[in-house]
């Protein structure tokens, strides 16, 4: 009988034990705030936001509609004609952050006009970003390929 007794205690007496590094609420406002910030420097063409907001070394793979992503640097970003800078940039329709310590994966879509009057267009990014000196910095940018929208 004590065996029967004592199996049934011993799962009521597990618990499983979540160690996934949190975040603040502080952190995730401010990883936000930098990707939108990001997007805007984008829109705006603004070099220098652009050099605050990322890591020296950080760099962007886009998806071209045609043909094999391609890997720049993030600062050659703005040489490259996107949609992303056009008509005042990319806003965020969707965010899932994924903050693990200094460094957080944020996956977004964003929505862009389409200036050749077929509506809007949408994109799903991944932005990898790295806490420096107290600031939240993109280190990597995976730019998706557009689409058509087809829902707000």
């Amino acid at each position: 009988m004590l065996p029967l007794t004592l199996l049934a205690i011993l799962p009521a007496s597990c618990r499983f034990q979540d160690r996934t590094p949190g975040s603040t609420r502080h952190d995730e406002a401010a990883l936000q705030a930098a990707a939108a910030a990001f997007y805007q420097a984008l829109g705006r063409a603004d070099t220098s936001a652009l050099r605050r907001l990322t890591l020296p070394t950080a760099t962007a793979l886009m998806a071209p509609d045609h043909g094999p992503a391609v890997q720049i640097p993030l600062g050659a970003l703005l040489d490259v004609v996107e949609r992303r800078e056009e008509s005042g940039g990319a806003r965020i329709a969707r965010s899932e952050l994924h903050p693990d310590g200094d460094i957080a994966t944020e996956r977004l879509v964003v929505v862009a006009g389409g200036g050749d009057g077929r509506g809007e267009y949408e994109a799903s990014d991944l932005l990898t970003l790295a806490r420096r000196d107290g600031t939240w910095r993109v280190a990597h940018a995976a730019l998706g390929s557009w689409r058509i929208r087809s829902a707000p």
